[in-house]
């Protein structure tokens, strides 16, 4: 039998799989650019030119008090390299001392000092005001059409020029990560969580990767983002290598929107049918570092895996299950009918979206996973652990048959499966 292998993205290095050619359907990839050759550049010239705004020097005032947002280090976003230049243009106008940069946790844990020089920079970090968001210390400002409140950190809100950094990615409800996000769920509270996040938002048909028009969560981020007044961002997309390959700021919604197009001709992937088996991976490092970021993966490839098919995944966990409540949830549930049937009855409870999602993929599909997890934890969220993925491709064709069509997507969530036509 010949054999075609893949080096599969696993935290921070690869982990290799091998399987039958004949049962490989097809292979899912974006369709990365090369990097930009002078990415400083490039960011320079965005800020300069940005797409429905003024030029951001133009934009902001010497009295302003500028906030910037920025992602955790749950995201691939390079601020090490997009915060130098958008410094250096705004101290053309603003003094260092009005600026604060503000971690958009949503509602991940907050980063320690070295966590915040390893994806902000040293000299960053030395030279400015830098704060978690704390999502218990929010204020109220107003409420969404949709019921939504929002409660937003008191310095975002304090502040007279926002501006928010952010990586372009397909994302499993809300359609793309970046613009408006840095404000819901970025600063956000739980509250807000709670209802944009709730049970009917997220069980919406258009609340999918990919998809802006019609998504009821990506419209309500956007409104509380204008609440907000989130002036200007700076959105980047990039390839497999981590590089930067083309750069959007300006207006939140123009620009993002800009970029969304962008990236949808970039992940964007057709698949003809959906296939018995996907093998899959979270991504590697950073996405991949809990059971809890896993489950993006997961619905991934349950986009392209038939009702009753297995879905494979490669993801490293080493920072564990993710939140304690989203492990009780699905512990306390004798199934995943029975964990939506809780969700909608007692919501809200704990971060019930990520409980959702996996048991509705767990209504569809049988999910297997090779991580740093312990078997017993993996069991206990009904996920079968696997010790190694050449083992997982053999269980999944002797219990579907060797004739089981498989279909590889070694990024994970960063591809968009476009099914038929």
């Amino acid at each position: 039998m010949q054999y075609a292998e893949f080096r599969l993205p696993y935290g921070t290095t690869t982990v290799g799989v091998r399987v039958p050619e004949e049962n490989v359907a097809f292979v899912l990839e974006p369709h990365h650019r090369p990097g930009l050759a002078d990415e400083a550049a490039a960011i320079v010239e965005a800020l300069r030119n940005p797409v429905g705004q003024k030029p951001l020097a133009a934009a902001v005032k010497p009295a302003d008090r500028v906030v910037i947002i920025v992602t955790d280090n749950t995201r691939a976003c390079p601020d090490d390299r997009l915060l130098p230049p958008i410094m250096a243009e705004l101290e053309r106008v603003v003094s260092p001392d009005r600026i604060t940069i503000v971690v958009a946790l949503g509602l991940h844990p907050p980063l320690d000092e070295d966590e915040l020089r390893q994806s902000l920079g040293s000299d960053i970090v030395d030279r400015y005001r830098v704060l978690n968001h704390d999502p218990s210390t929010v204020v109220n400002i107003g409420t969404t059409a949709r019921g939504t409140p929002v409660d937003i950190n008191p310095v975002v809100v304090e502040a007279d020029f926002r501006l928010s950094t952010g990586f372009i990615e397909p994302h499993f409800f809300a359609g793309f990560s970046g613009g408006r996000k840095s404000i819901a769920p970025g600063v956000f509270g739980l509250n807000s969580a709670y209802v944009n996040h709730g049970y009917r938002m997220v069980a919406d048909p258009c609340a999918r990767a990919g998809v802006l028009g019609g998504n009821p969560i990506h419209e309500d981020m956007v409104e509380q983002a204008r609440m907000a007044r989130l002036d200007f961002i700076v959105n980047v997309l990039l390839n497999d290598a981590r590089e930067i390959t083309q750069v959007f700021a300006g207006d939140m919604v123009a620009a993002h929107e800009a970029g969304c197009s962008a990236a949808a001709e970039v992940v964007g992937a057709k698949v003809p049918h959906r296939v018995d088996i996907a093998i899959t991976t979270n991504s590697g490092a950073p996405l991949d570092l809990d059971l809890y970021q896993t489950v993006k993966g997961m619905d991934n490839a349950s986009l392209v895996t038939r009702d009753g098919g297995i879905i494979i995944i490669a993801s490293s966990c080493d920072a564990g299950p993710g939140p304690q409540s989203f492990v009780d949830l699905h512990q306390a549930c004798a199934g995943p009918i029975e964990v939506l049937q809780k969700i909608r009855r007692d919501e809200p409870v704990g971060v019930q979206w990520q409980n959702q999602i996996l048991a509705r993929i767990q209504m569809r599909n049988h999910v297997m996973l090779y991580s740093r997890l312990s078997g017993d934890l993996v069991r206990s969220m009904r996920i079968e652990p696997v010790p190694d993925l050449d083992r997982a491709i053999e269980r999944a064709l002797e219990l579907l048959g060797p004739a089981a069509e498989i279909g590889v997507i070694p990024q994970g969530p960063l591809v968009l499966p476009l099914l038929g036509e």
